[in-house]
């Protein structure tokens, strides 16, 4: 039976929520409470996508009146936040709800108000919000968004100040959230709503307009106008935006660009029309994959590969829901086919045209390449001006080719909030006077880095990056500046693909050509990539179905990181050296794969990682999935897939 509903949304009137011991325990808030956690993507969980007052799912109105709640402590009255959020069920009740909890606490609210030709845009890309928090110099922002999972997910993330996501604030949020559920069970707790129609909730967050300006100082004028002299030769560009919020965004984008968007333009959409339920992009044969535009659930089944042996265009992209993921569909000649296969990409059709698909790694690479040569014919390539970041888990291609460069790099534990962290003591340092940079790493070691330096990429292997200007940004009024964006921004991302994609159609090349090219050219040795995600426990089951299959999971995974974090931690004590780490490592393999000899390993900050003789390898748990990652990179593709799965296979204790 459906519970009575907890609060009227967009109600133009005051309402309480009353929290009582009763409710807690009835829906088990309790619980909840005490595994509430703030992970790299901030919060996801179950929502039940049919009612919006279903209290037996982790994500319903309870505890977002809660955790939005416990979000006020990191404010005062007169601060000013934003809140966006993308095409989920319920998002924009869920927006109603936090921001009229946040007026009763006298905490101003601005969420998007601008329209366009369909009407009022109610969704906002994540970017979009992280660069609307930065530039308009508010306190924080959130965006409700589970980004690329499934379409029963519902998801949270707040941001500070510059758009990045919390640090410090995340563990104030955490201990707010059981603060309150111990209050409402010792008595009751209220949460005040203020009016829907209050004056401190305004609908005129619009930064479009500086947004494009300063994606112009990241993508320069003349790759721009490559992408309009493509066009007028008959370039076309498809894009899939997966049902979600980067359709109606970009195509504003687009249009300040001069770059035409829309049927008969340079770049033509697919599944433009906002959808909660994204099409039905990613199940496959009954089972939900999400949205990961990576996953070939996904990139395979989005009418790409019929659209391009149609003619129809000459590379299709995908964006994710929330827009901080991008991937790419493309042509190449038959020619190529051998040479992509024998260095690790996927090919689909390989008939002529063939079709060939690029894992996010290896379009950074792509992206890198074409960034760094376009710096170097520019005279702009300074190599101590630039530095590029990336998680420990991405691929080592990339350090190769900036190591060709001159260009300095330096690695994070997974979550975009460390490169931000790491951009704001880089800026930190610049405003106190000093004359070098410097930052240390999970491992404690200090990287050195010049005073003016400038990012040219921040990447995680999952999809996600971003980029630097050649100056850095700034607020509307001045008052702040940064290195580069907070936060995963698939924008940038895909309008420089759109201009690499222009100039090898000049060329009468392909992407698949470009990427090999450069791999030789560059001499790089890591061409083979594999991550192994393992499944820890069904996330749609609910009620005591799902405690019990989370406790399992949990407990497997405690296992497989507690084992690998004590190799780690033995070794940095001197405990072990690498040749026992090596003969631990075999003896729970057994005979049925030889390892290659172990030469460092250490914690990443969220994860063990290895250095093997012509591999590494990493463990880690997922921050936004219940799923174990194993990766693993290296020279020989066999090499890498045996190597994965004999460390997936251990024989781990308990």
């Amino acid at each position: 039976m459906t519970p009575t509903p907890l609060f009227e949304p967009f109600a133009r009137r005051e309402e309480r929520i009353v929290l009582t011991a009763g409710l807690i325990r009835r829906h088990r808030l309790d619980a909840w409470a005490g595994r509430f956690q703030l992970g790299t993507a901030g919060y996801r969980d179950l929502e039940n996508v049919q009612d919006l007052h279903d209290l037996d799912v982790p994500f319903n109105p309870a505890t977002m009146a809660i955790l939005t709640e416990a979000a006020c402590r990191l404010y005062r009255p007169g601060d000013t936040v934003h809140l966006g959020g993308e095409v989920r069920p319920w998002t924009q009740e869920f927006i109603n709800l936090a921001a009229r909890i946040y007026a009763a606490r006298g905490i101003a609210v601005r969420v998007r108000g601008e329209c366009d030709a369909d009407g009022p845009i109610r969704t906002t890309p994540i970017w979009m919000s992280s660069f609307g928090c930065f530039y308009e110099e508010l306190s924080g922002g959130e965006n409700f968004t589970a980004s690329h999972s499934q379409s029963f997910k519902g998801g949270r993330k707040p941001m500070d100040g510059s758009g990045m996501q919390l640090l410090d604030g995340a563990a104030v949020i955490e201990a707010g959230v059981r603060d309150i559920v111990r209050e409402a069970l010792a008595g009751e707790y209220v949460v005040r709503l203020a009016p829907a129609d209050s004056p401190l909730i305004r609908a005129d967050f619009d930064v479009t307009a500086p947004y494009v300006e300063y994606l112009k100082s990241v993508i320069p004028a003349d790759l721009l106008d490559g992408v309009r002299e493509a066009g007028r030769r008959g370039f076309r560009a498809a894009v899939s935006t997966e049902g979600g919020s980067m359709g109606r965004t970009t195509r504003r984008i687009f249009s300040q660009l001069d770059l035409p968007a829309g049927p008969g333009g340079v770049v033509e959409y697919r599944h433009f029309e906002e959808r909660p339920d994204y099409y039905g992009i990613g199940v496959v044969d009954g089972v939900n994959h999400g949205v990961d535009p990576g996953k070939w659930q996904v990139y395979q089944n989005v009418g790409a590969e019929e659209l391009l042996l149609a003619g129809g265009a000459d590379v299709f992209f995908l964006w994710d829901p929330d827009g901080d993921r991008f991937n790419m569909v493309t042509r190449a000649p038959a020619a190529a086919v051998k040479r992509a296969v024998i260095n690790g990409l996927e090919v689909g059709r390989s008939g002529e045209p063939a079709i060939v698909y690029f894992k996010p790694n290896q379009i950074y690479f792509m992206l890198l390449a074409f960034r760094l040569e376009h710096l170097r014919e520019a005279g702009l390539l300074d190599q101590d001006r630039w530095g590029l970041m990336e998680t420990y888990p991405t691929s080592r291609s990339l350090a190769e080719l900036a190591a060709r460069f001159g260009v300095p790099v330096f690695h994070t534990p997974v979550g975009f909030k460390h490169f931000g962290n790491a951009c704001a003591r880089l800026e930190e340092q610049v405003r106190d006077g000093a004359g070098e940079l410097s930052l240390q790493d999970a491992r404690g070691r200090e990287h050195r880095f010049a005073r003016d330096t400038r990012i040219l990429l921040m990447a995680e292997e999952s999809g996600g990056a971003a980029m630097g200007g050649l100056e850095p940004l700034r607020s509307r009024s001045g008052a702040r500046q940064m290195l580069a964006l907070r936060e995963k921004d698939a924008c940038q991302v895909g309008v420089l693909a759109l201009a690499l994609a222009a100039r090898l159609h000049r060329e009468g090349s392909s992407f698949a050509e470009y990427y090999l090219d450069r791999l030789d050219r560059y001499g790089i040795r890591n061409r083979f990539y594999e991550r192994r995600d393992v499944t820890l426990f069904d996330e749609s089951l609910q009620g005591e179905a799902r405690e019990r299959a989370m406790a399992a999971g949990n407990r497997r995974k405690d296992a497989a990181v507690r084992f690998f974090r004590g190799l780690a931690d033995r070794f940095a004590g001197g405990e072990l050296n690498a040749g026992r780490v090596t003969a631990e490592l075999q003896a729970r393999a057994g005979a049925q794969f030889v390892f290659p000899p172990v030469q460092d390993i250490f914690w990443a900050g969220d994860g063990t990682f290895i250095q093997f003789d012509g591999a590494w390898f990493q463990l880690r748990s997922s921050g936004t999935d219940a799923v174990l990652r194993y990766y693993a990179e290296g020279r020989l593709l066999e090499e890498v897939r045996q190597l994965n799965a004999a460390l997936g296979a251990l024989d781990l204790p308990e």
